[in-house]
C-alpha cells in the first residue's frame, strides 16, 4: 500500500501575548497535530476535515446549552446516521458534554473516531472513513468526502480561531474521482428553485406527512439558527430523531437545503400546533456571535421567505414571521397561544416561550427590523432598543422612539459606541441628512462585548472551569439595558 508523506501545516498570526506575529504552529494547528499523533492518522487529513467543517473557528472553550444541536471538536462530531458524538466520547473516555465544551478534547475524540473507521496513512482508506464520519445518507456522504479530498488534492488556506492562518499543502496524488452511488428512483422534488434536496425520512419521530389541520392552516414562518455549521446541520437534521425542518440556509447564503416538502409537518418549533401551521427555516449560525449573520445569508433568507409566501397565506408581520424564542412552550401555556410579542429581553428570558426546552434562537443579534423592512413589512418596537443601534452590517441604525420604530440609512457607515451611548449613523454628503443621532442621548445604546474578550487565554485552569466562569459572566450573552 502507498503511504502519503505528511505535509507541514503552517499557522500564521496565532494569538501570542496580545500581539499577532507569524509562528510555526498556532494553537489550532498544534491541537490538530496532537490529535493526529495520538490517533495515528495524518494531520493533513484532520486539517482538511476541520476546514471543510469550519470547526477551526471554534473557541477553545464553548458554552453548551440543551437548546442547540449537539456537536464536538473541530471535526464537529454529531448525531448523524452514525452517532460520532457518542462514539467519540467513548473512545476518549469522557462525557459527551465534556468533549463539546473542550474543543481540543473534542478534536482528539474526532481523530480517534476517524481511526476507528479505518483511516490510516494510506489514502485509499480515506474516502470510506470520510463517508461514515459525515453522518449523512449515501449520496450526500459521497459529496462530503469528495469535498474533503478536493481540499487535500488542491491545497487550502483558511482562517482559524483568533486569526490563526492554516495552510494545507496540495497533494496531487490524492484521488478525488469516485463514482457516486446510483440513485434509486427520481431525485426528491424541491419547492424552492435551486434548493439542494436532502432526502429525510419521517421515521424515528422526525415529521408527519401532510398537514393535519389542512393546508389552509399554514400561516407562519419560523426563523431558527442551528448553532453549528453546514455539514453538522445537514447530517443532524437529516438523521437525528425527533427533529427536522423544511429549509436550511448556509452562513454565506450560497446554499439552501430542503429536507421535507412544505406540505409536510416538520418538528422544528418544539410545539406541535406551530409545527402544523408553519414552515421552518434554519440558518447556519451562532446566536451569541456578536458578528451576527451575514448580509448574503439575510438576502437568501428573504428570497426564500418571499418564495414561500407565493404558496402559503403568511402575513408579512411579526405575528406570523417569528423567531423560535417566541414559540409558546406547550407544557406551560396553551400550544396555540400567540407568539410572544413582549420585548426581546422578556421573550428571550420567559420560561413560557421558546417551545420545548426554551430555545432562544435566532438570538439578540438577528436584525428583525432590517430583515422585515427589506421584505417589505415592518418590525415592532419590541424588536428595537430605545436608542439608535447599528445593524450588524453597519448600513442602518434602528431605534424605538415614542412607540415608533425609526430606521435610518447610514450611507457613510454606522459607528458603534460604548454601552450607554447611542450609536452614530453617518450620512454621506448629499445623502439626505446629517449624522445621527439628531437629538443625542445616553442610557443604553452601543454593542455590548463580554468581559475578557479577545480570544487569548494566557492563564491555566480546566476547560470546564473556564466554561463555568464564562457562563456566570455571560448568561445567554443577553444585550441588556439598551
Amino acid at each position: 500500500m502507498r503511504e502519503l508523506p505528511l505535509a507541514v501545516v503552517i499557522a500564521v498570526g496565532a494569538c501570542t501575548g496580545g500581539t499577532q506575529s507569524p509562528t510555526p504552529a498556532g494553537p489550532v494547528a498544534h491541537a490538530l497535530e496532537i490529535a493526529a499523533t495520538e490517533a495515528g492518522v495524518p494531520v493533513e487529513l484532520l486539517t482538511a476535515i476541520a476546514i471543510e467543517e469550519r470547526g477551526i473557528r471554534l473557541p477553545a472553550v464553548r458554552l453548551v446549552h440543551d437548546d442547540q444541536i449537539a456537536f464536538a471538536g473541530m471535526l464537529e462530531l454529531r448525531r448523524g446516521k452514525l452517532d460520532t458524538l457518542a462514539l467519540g466520547a467513548r473512545l476518549v473516555g469522557a462525557s459527551e458534554q465534556a468533549i463539546q465544551i473542550d474543543t481540543e478534547l473534542g478534536t482528539r475524540a474526532g481523530a480517534l473516531v476517524l481511526a476507528s473507521l479505518g483511516a490510516t496513512t494510506d489514502p485509499a482508506t480515506w474516502r470510506p472513513a470520510l463517508e461514515q464520519l459525515s453522518g449523512m445518507d449515501a449520496g450526500m456522504a459521497h459529496d462530503y468526502a469528495t469535498r474533503v479530498l478536493g481540499l487535500l488534492h488542491d491545497g487550502a488556506e483558511a482562517t482559524a480561531r483568533a486569526g490563526e492562518r492554516l495552510k494545507l499543502a496540495p497533494h496531487p496524488a490524492v484521488a478525488i474521482a469516485d463514482p457516486a452511488p446510483a440513485r434509486v428512483g427520481p431525485p426528491p422534488a424541491v419547492d424552492y428553485p435551486g434548493a439542494i434536496a436532502i432526502p429525510t425520512s419521517c421515521a424515528n419521530t422526525k415529521c408527519t406527512i401532510g398537514r393535519p389541520l389542512g393546508n389552509a392552516s399554514v400561516d407562519k414562518i419560523v426563523i431558527h439558527d442551528t448553532e453549528c455549521d453546514w455539514d453538522c446541520s445537514v447530517s443532524t437534521l437529516q438523521n437525528d430523531g425527533g427533529k427536522s425542518v423544511h429549509y436550511l440556509v448556509d452562513s454565506d447564503g450560497s446554499r439552501v437545503g430542503q429536507f421535507r416538502p412544505e406540505t409536510d409537518t416538520t418538528y422544528h418549533a418544539g410545539n406541535f400546533f406551530y409545527n402544523e401551521t408553519s414552515v421552518g427555516i434554519e440558518h447556519v449560525g451562532v446566536a451569541s456571535d456578536p458578528a451576527g449573520f451575514s448580509a448574503e445569508q439575510y438576502a437568501t433568507s428573504r428570497a426564500l421567505v418571499e418564495d414561500i409566501r407565493t404558496r402559503w397565506s403568511v402575513p408579512l408581520d411579526r405575528k406570523h414571521i417569528v423567531g423560535h424564542y417566541q414559540i409558546p412552550d406547550g407544557t406551560r401555556i396553551a400550544e396555540d397561544s400567540a407568539a410572544c410579542a413582549d420585548t426581546l429581553d422578556n421573550c428571550e428570558n420567559s420560561p413560557n416561550f421558546g417551545g420545548a426546552n426554551n430555545h432562544r434562537d435566532p438570538g439578540y443579534n438577528w436584525q428583525w427590523c432590517q430583515y422585515m423592512q427589506k421584505l417589505g413589512g415592518s418590525c415592532t418596537c419590541n424588536d428595537a432598543w430605545p436608542l439608535f443601534n447599528c445593524t450588524t452590517d453597519k448600513t442602518q441604525a434602528v431605534r424605538c422612539k415614542d412607540g415608533v420604530v425609526e430606521i435610518v440609512d447610514c450611507t457613510a457607515g454606522c459607528e458603534v459606541q460604548p454601552i450607554g451611548t447611542e450609536d452614530v449613523c453617518h450620512v454621506a454628503p448629499g445623502g439626505g441628512g446629517s449624522d445621527m443621532p439628531p437629538d443625542g442621548g445616553t442610557g443604553g445604546g452601543g454593542d455590548e462585548q463580554l468581559a475578557g474578550g479577545g480570544g487569548c487565554n494566557t492563564g491555566g485552569g480546566s476547560a470546564l472551569g473556564l466554561a463555568l466562569a464564562l457562563l456566570a459572566l455571560s448568561g445567554r450573552a443577553a444585550r441588556r439595558g439598551r
